[in-house]
């Protein structure tokens, strides 16, 4: 997630155009949206271990809610300066940490 923080410094400071007007970083700018996606999607084979499982052994839940409420902030960022890209990330991956920490503390208690 912390890739957009480049792309708002770009628009804020009118450093560059975005997308870039270069070939190779116009790519990497599309490709930083794909990995706005990706990142929180790559949080489904831990999601899939504690929900098909029902085993939280190895998952802390103090880590967990510590990310959560790290994202949210970094979504409430990306809401105040209208940043849609770093608020859409971060509202994926608050959705999937909240889904986490949901499964670790119903399954934890089994």
């Amino acid at each position: 997630m912390t890739g957009f923080h480049h792309i708002r410094a770009r628009m804020r400071n009118n450093l560059k155009p975005f997308p870039s007007e270069k070939t190779l970083e116009r790519y990497f700018d599309y490709l930083m949206y794909v990995a706005g996606f990706i990142g929180p999607v790559s949080l489904f084979p831990q999601i899939r271990d504690i929900y098909i499982t029902k085993n939280t052994a190895g998952v802390s839940l103090m880590t967990w809610v510590l990310i959560t409420f790290f994202n949210i902030l970094w979504m409430i960022y990306g809401a105040i300066h209208k940043d849609k890209q770093l608020f859409f990330a971060n509202t994926l991956v608050v959705i999937f940490d909240l889904i986490l920490v949901i499964g670790i503390l119903v399954y934890s208690a089994v």
